[in-house]
């Protein structure tokens, strides 16, 4: 049989390689093999009507956390990924050098999704809401430890994680930016920024970083974002940050992270995020208004994103930036076969941002089918 899986009649959509229209995908030996026009379903071992379907690759959540506190989603993160068309995600910096062992040991023996993670600046990552902020004495950073960790663990570790926010860090300067920026280059990796609440205007931290660098949460509506103290232009250090390469990441979340008021605006000016990611906890999957990839996708669709660029930003982008260009994040024959069905379902939708705004969508992305490595992982009951 030429294929062990043949998806057919769906709408395909990947802009990272171009791939758009009525296509079939089939799919062997756990990779795409074929995309193309009415595909010889006889030559299957089992074929599946996806009309009617959105057909992308398997989504990717680059900002998640699955180890907060010694284990966060831990054993619900395939359940939550899986149900979801998720099929690669990245922890944003749970753990440092001093527990990432723990993280490693989680993921090796009950994660199934694809990972990969950001090591923390602080040695003991990210710690309980209330117990004080991971770097809040200067002895917690460990930018050698954070360097080594990553050099000894090349096939997960992928970047150096900084949370700046009150709290967070042991002085309002741009040391704990430069201190970050260094254990990067010593491990020859990117660096990732949280910038919510961040005591410092944008610019100064946007001045410490490279080209390859994340800023993450970038839709924050509190003082220090993209935006001016009146929150109405976008600030021109950001847009020239992002047109030499530095990376926007939206990372949902809970706290204050993503504000539609300000979505708005900046995209009516022309700025996009260059990631879509969750910043997904259990709480945030189970109590919201996160929930999963799809919905956040599905609120930058209402304020008129298009969905060729929404779901780049959640597919071909993502994988680049983790290191896995052309193995996943696109549906071209010899990538790994993680593929997402989703249904674009019209309807009256109540989104919510992180500051209390409620906005109706018209359309909503849902997951109806997860494929990762070629198997049939999840599929959405019968309504």
């Amino acid at each position: 049989m030429k294929y062990d899986l043949l998806l057919r009649e769906g709408e395909v959509l990947d802009p990272g390689s171009g791939l758009a229209g009525l296509l079939d995908v089939g799919i062997s030996g756990g990779r795409i093999v074929e995309v193309g026009p009415a595909l010889p379903a006889a030559e299957a071992r089992r074929a599946i009507s996806v009309r009617g379907r959105l057909v992308t690759p398997g989504l990717i959540d680059m900002h998640a956390h699955i180890f907060v506190n010694s284990s966060d989603m831990g054993e619900n993160t395939d359940r939550l990924c899986h149900t979801s068309g998720v099929t690669t995600l990245c922890d944003a910096g749970s753990a440092g050098s001093a527990n990432f062992a723990g993280l490693r040991f989680m993921i090796d023996r009950g994660v199934r999704t694809r990972t990969r993670a950001f090591v923390n600046l602080s040695a003991i990552g990210i710690v309980a809401a209330g117990r004080g902020g991971e770097l809040a004495h200067l002895p917690y950073a460990d930018p050698e430890g954070c360097a080594r960790t990553i050099a000894e663990n090349r096939d997960l570790a992928i970047g150096v994680k900084l949370r700046y926010g009150p709290g967070l860090v042991w002085e309002y300067t741009t040391e704990p930016v430069k201190m970050a920026r260094r254990a990067a280059a010593m491990a020859d990796v990117p660096m990732m920024i949280h910038i919510t609440h961040t005591p410092l205007p944008l610019p100064e931290i946007l001045a410490e970083m490279k080209p390859g660098d994340i800023v993450t949460h970038c839709f924050h509506g509190s003082e220090h974002g993209i935006m001016g103290p009146e929150k109405q232009l976008v600030l021109k250090e950001v847009v020239e940050a992002q047109h030499h390469g530095i990376i926007f990441d939206c990372a949902h979340g809970r706290g204050g992270h993503f504000n539609f008021p300000l979505i708005e605006k900046a995209l009516d000016q022309g700025f996009l995020p260059d990631t879509i990611s969750t910043d997904l906890t259990i709480g945030g999957a189970t109590q919201g208004p996160v929930f999963d990839l799809p919905t956040t996708m599905s609120k930058l669709l209402h304020f008129g994103v298009p969905l060729g660029d929404v779901v780049r930003r959640a597919t071909a982008t993502p994988a680049k930036i983790l290191g896995l260009d052309g193995v996943v994040g696109t549906l071209r024959p010899g990538a790994n076969a993680d593929v997402a069905v989703l249904e674009l379902r019209d309807g009256n939708f109540p989104f919510h941002d992180t500051d209390g705004n409620t906005v109706t969508g018209k359309k909503r992305l849902i997951a109806q089918m997860t494929v990762k490595d070629g198997r049939i992982c999840w599929e959405r009951p019968p309504e």
